[in-house]
């Protein structure tokens, strides 16, 4: 499988040293999924893009510190080309970010998330009936408010309602980072103390150590690029702990 990542941030220098930047995280998630794949990275942040043309297996919109409402320039070229893409038949995953971009780009809506910064690692509800919950770690400020018109809900919780969804047979978003790793979600939180209380603080730390499923969500998202129906994932997988 060929897979396109549309890199929208990079991890800090202090991070990246030691345990990579998030081209490194997603290719080692996906390829612990799926040993064979491939992986063909597009900074779209430095304004970097594939050619109008380009044909993949799959696309990803990776996470970042920027507001998916924001005006910057390389964002409103990022738009330009997922809707090139998606127009073309092909289709695309987000991450936090990109799940957040892909939900404004068809009329849905992003701001700052009510309950306050989301971080350490968070359970949701499958909406289907019967299906497990699952964990991921995750750091975010903004959440999705409102789906687009037709989108259909996979995955939600108490504190972020629209943590997971689809549109037609082409998009899908995913608000925590199945990608991640338990040292950088803990990274992230030591470069943002300043905006946690000490019990909160104390509170995502510990739950870090919690098992989450980020390979199974991953396998989930690979599976919706390869063009099968989603399906739940820790139904018969473990999760990693």
């Amino acid at each position: 499988m060929q897979l396109g990542l549309l890199l929208c941030d990079h991890i800090d220098p202090e991070f990246r040293r030691e345990g990579g930047d998030y081209p490194d995280l997603f290719f080692d998630r996906i390829r612990e999924v799926m040993p064979g794949a491939r992986l063909q990275v597009f900074d779209a942040e430095a304004g970097e893009l594939p050619d109008p043309d380009s044909r993949l297996d799959g696309w990803i919109i990776s996470g970042a510190r920027h507001d998916a409402f924001g005006d910057y320039p390389w964002l409103a070229r990022l738009k330009h080309r997922v809707h090139a893409l998606l127009a073309a038949g092909q289709r695309v995953a987000g991450v936090c970010f990109g799940h957040q971009l892909l939900a404004l780009m068809h009329g849905g809506a992003v701001n700052r998330a009510p309950a306050g910064w989301g971080i350490g690692n968070h359970g949701y509800r499958w909406q289907a009936e019967g299906a497990p919950d699952y964990r991921l770690l995750v750091s975010h400020q903004d959440q999705v408010l409102r789906l687009p018109e037709q989108a259909r809900l996979l995955a939600g919780s108490a504190f972020c309602p629209h943590a997971a969804f689809t549109l037609d047979d082409r998009v899908m978003g995913v608000q925590g980072h199945p990608e991640f790793t338990r040292d950088y979600a803990r990274f992230l939180m030591e470069q943002r103390r300043y905006r946690f209380d000490d019990e909160r603080y104390r509170q995502a730390m510990d739950s870090v150590e919690l098992p989450h499923h980020g390979a199974e969500v991953m396998g989930m998202m690979l599976a919706f690029l390869r063009g099968e129906s989603p399906h739940v994932p820790g139904e018969t997988g473990n999760p990693e702990g």
